[in-house]
């Protein structure tokens, strides 16, 4: 971002700033803003200031990011975010906007978003992508704002939660219906660093990720998972507090065949984050994304007493997966709006 962009609102100048993220101050402001701008929405949208703290301050292999704020006077009114993936995928910005509740409707949003596409243009980046959430079967003001600004729908996802009371009342049902399945298979778990006998199959799993999963119209590409790359990406998740409990699928010839995890940060043991489940399509059919699921949720039950909800998304034209979650117990709550614009 080069110099300071200043418009004229109703009550009052508004600068856009960037902001810089090991200035603690700021970056508190910052997320205070983030925080206030998504409070209406369930479950656990924004991270606890500590994690945010953290992860935005700490080396990150995979993107560049940038802080903006939108300041009048001494107080920050609307927060932006731009990610720039530096590994693959080099044609993509990612856009985040938050205003303050009380400072909606005024044009702010407008100039973020507007910030944030001569940043991704300034970095070479030819489509940039967002976020809006809505009501499952309904709309937010987020919707219109985004379509308004020359952004389409790319594709839809379903955002589920799932209490640990109510996986654990069909855990046994869940156990009985997966007898007989993966035979010949193994599960192999662990937390957050793969063993090194699977890293180099676990990395071929993982880029397989972009042309298995259902992506709608997103201008996404393929990417390649080296044991370096993998090695890169779990320091950084131990390096920020992020636990990635992790099960992997071994077929019989000792490749990974398929792999699921659930994220749960050192400063919130209450709520979890599924990441990734994805199985080789040669080795589907036999019920090993159950499996998988299964083990995982079992693995940060017993790691966490506490843990009280998990929360996942995926598209919903993916039947499957759909159909695995909701025997699992998982309910919908939001609808996620993955929008993309070419600049």
């Amino acid at each position: 971002m080069t110099g300071r962009a200043r418009r004229d609102y109703r009550r009052g100048v508004v600068d856009i700033e960037q902001i810089n993220p090991r200035n603690e101050a700021a970056l508190k402001a910052w997320w205070d803003v983030g925080h206030a701008a998504t409070a209406d929405r369930p479950g656990k949208p924004w991270p606890l200031w500590e994690q945010s703290r953290v992860a935005l301050t700490a080396p990150n292999p995979e993107r560049d990011v940038a802080l903006f704020g939108a300041i009048e006077g001494r107080r920050m009114v609307g927060a932006g975010m731009v990610l720039l993936p530096t590994r693959d995928n080099a044609h993509l910005a990612g856009a985040e906007v938050y205003v303050d509740p009380d400072r909606r409707r005024e044009g702010i949003g407008s100039a973020l978003l507007a910030e944030a596409e001569v940043l991704a243009l300034g970095h070479g980046r030819t489509t940039l992508t967002g976020e809006a959430y809505v009501p499952p079967g309904g709309t937010a003001a987020a919707e219109p704002f985004a379509l308004g600004r020359g952004f389409a729908v790319a594709t839809r996802e379903s955002i589920k939660e799932l209490t640990t009371s109510d996986y654990l009342e069909r855990r046994d049902a869940l156990a009985a219906g997966l007898a007989g399945a993966g035979q010949g298979y193994s599960l192999v778990t662990f937390d957050t660093v793969c063993p090194e006998e699977h890293v180099e199959s676990f990395g071929r799993l993982l880029g397989m990720l972009v042309s298995e999963i259902p992506l709608g119209d997103l201008d996404l590409e393929a990417s390649e998972w080296s044991v370096e790359r993998v090695r890169a990406a779990e320091q950084r998740q131990v390096a920020t507090g992020r636990h990635v409990h992790t099960a992997l699928a071994i077929a019989p010839d000792g490749t990974v065949a398929g792999v699921s995890d659930v994220r749960v940060d050192d400063t919130d043991h209450t709520h979890a984050l599924v990441g990734i489940t994805i199985v080789d399509p040669a080795h589907r059919g036999h019920r090993l994304g159950l499996a998988l699921k299964v083990a995982t949720h079992d693995l940060v039950l017993a790691t966490y007493p506490d843990l009280r909800t998990v929360e996942t998304s995926n598209a919903e034209v993916n039947t499957w997966m759909n159909a695995v979650n909701e025997a699992l117990g998982y309910r919908t709550t939001e609808t996620l709006l993955e929008l993309q614009k070419r600049l």
